[in-house]
């Protein structure tokens, strides 16, 4: 090949990467947590029939697996000389018509025309930040190839290959996509299921947290005998005591804050409560949610309006779950402002969203009674008596 033949793949490799980092770009704009899905979305398995793939997370795994193979083809294209732009091109262009689209159309759309969502909203979510996040990586990788083919086009002589620094970096380029990709490919792995239940787990952990806090803080009532003792202290020092004491103290309890104090014993229990319920909701619903549709044989043919739409359901309760370390956080602030009305309040409203993601879900999901709803009714009654 004439060295003129060479310089125009070689240009026309860079404008190919050029156009590319400027499609990613747009990937990564529609992927955005801003950007809301409009209309459907059909995207193919390559090399499929035009029958749409059901299943989302099916074309989210295909694609990324084939995102990974041809990464490392990549990788090792870059890696050895001589930098041949014609294999870069044909693999740049595999992964931006074919991989990526299908990616991008799977991650981001709304249930197909006619089908019921199998997917709900946090896993959604979650694709859109998983795929966003493997889009990036993989720009870094194209920025490499842009790199390589600037220096192969402005370069006379023999191509020597990359330099040390430089196979460092493809490799690293490399590694990172293989982990965002391992990382896209668990949560197809785990489905909506284990999503869920990571998700509750979190926020149960998030929860526990919270009430820990709260009830070491209402250990540490202030002693009179040691509050005169600081007053001495403080005395001696010019009156300054120690950071703790200057500013800890406005939010301390005191022993005159009995009601409080009362108050906070009172949540402690019902939080741990809810703590239980967490537990319950993870076993007996969370990890129990249907992988497909619910027959009408799982009902005995009855039909209910809760089953009407499972994903719906389930997209509900886990915005109760998710609310709820956030209503507690609020209460702790109310304490934390000795504020005694709103801390009641703020605890009201954290035990009903806890009753209401029981209510949601007191039958199971095919629409029958069974261990958690028994459980779930003497857990409202204890709740109440707490």
């Amino acid at each position: 090949m004439s060295t003129k033949s060479k310089s125009t793949d070689m240009r026309g490799l860079i404008s190919l990467t050029k156009t590319t980092q400027t499609l990613l770009a747009h990937f990564q704009s529609s992927l955005s947590p801003s950007q809301t899905s409009s209309t459907p979305s059909v995207a193919l398995i390559p090399g499929s029939s035009s029958v749409p793939e059901p299943n989302p997370l099916e074309i989210v795994k295909v694609a990324t697996t084939l995102l990974k193979s041809h990464t490392t083809t990549l990788s090792l294209l870059l890696l050895t000389p001589p930098l041949t732009p014609s294999a870069i091109v044909k693999k740049i262009g595999d992964v931006s018509s074919e991989v990526l689209s299908n990616l991008v159309a799977a991650a981001s759309g709304t249930a197909i025309q006619g089908q019921k969502d199998q997917l709900g909203d946090l896993m959604r979510v979650e694709l859109r930040i998983q795929a966003r996040r493997l889009i990036g990586t993989w720009g870094e990788v194209l920025a490499l190839v842009l790199r390589f083919a600037e220096k192969r086009e402005k370069a006379t002589g023999k191509d020597e290959g990359p330099t040390e620094s430089e196979r460092q970096d493809v490799l690293a380029a490399t590694g990172v996509v293989w982990e965002a990709c391992d990382s896209l490919l668990k949560v197809c792995q785990d489905g909506v299921v284990g999503l869920v239940v990571k998700k509750a787990e979190q926020w149960r952990s998030v929860l526990m947290d919270a009430v820990e806090e709260l009830k070491e803080w209402g250990e540490d009532v202030a002693d009179e005998d040691d509050e005169d003792k600081a007053e001495g202290s403080d005395e001696e020092d010019g009156g300054f005591g120690d950071e703790d004491d200057i500013f800890g103290a406005a939010n301390k309890l005191g022993k005159g804050d009995k009601d409080l104090k009362t108050l906070l014993d009172d949540s402690v229990k019902r939080l741990k409560k809810v703590s239980m319920l967490y537990q319950a909701l993870i076993k007996r619903r969370l990890k129990t949610f249907p992988q497909s549709p619910v027959s009408a044989d799982a009902t005995n043919g009855e039909s209910t309006e809760a089953l009407a739409d499972p994903i719906q359901t389930l997209d509900q309760l886990m915005v109760l779950l998710k609310g709820i370390p956030e209503t507690v956080d609020d209460l702790a602030s109310a304490f934390y402002d000795l504020d005694e009305e709103e801390a009641k309040d703020t605890l009201d409203k954290c035990c009903r969203e806890a009753k209401s993601a029981v209510d949601l879900v007191k039958k199971s999901w095919t629409g029958t009674d069974d261990v958690f709803t028994t459980w779930s009714g003497k857990w409202t009654a204890a709740l109440e008596a707490a």
